[in-house]
């Protein structure tokens, strides 16, 4: 493995536990608090599939939710979500710009995508698009 890799937990999470923290990461950008129906709500889950993973991303250091309280990011868990968001991002450009897919698709894709792609992949495709910069590893 190479050195420059992002040292994210050791634990890969699941495509499901990505997309619940992808979108705690958006909501988190629009409003301070981010709360379990607001995610419901986005994701057009059930209140109890959230508690699931909310327990879940918490016990693996991603989130902090007081009893009762709004769930919060921790440093480790905005560096994923960031990380999830940016790889969706670089995918959907490429589907978009290179392969002529139109946008509804290209995200729909990109989605599903950016849960199997590797670093070194979305590095090549960044590399493509010309957006690496001369400070990226």
């Amino acid at each position: 493995m190479q050195q420059n890799k992002r040292h994210h937990s050791e634990k890969k999470l699941s495509p499901s536990r990505e997309e619940y923290l992808k979108a705690i990461y958006k909501l988190s950008k629009r409003t301070q608090s981010v709360r379990s129906i607001d995610i419901s709500v986005y994701l057009g889950v059930s209140k109890p599939s959230v508690h699931r993973a909310v327990t879940t991303l918490q016990e693996e250091g991603l989130i902090i939710k007081p009893l009762g309280g709004e769930i919060q990011l921790t440093e480790e868990g905005r560096k994923q979500g960031e990380a999830i968001m940016a790889k969706f991002q670089i995918i959907r450009q490429f589907l978009i710009t290179c392969c002529n897919v139109n946008e509804l698709t290209a995200s729909a894709d990109a989605c599903k995508m950016e849960h199997i792609i590797s670093d070194d992949a979305v590095f090549a495709l960044k590399k493509y698009l010309g957006l690496v910069q001369a400070d990226d590893p």
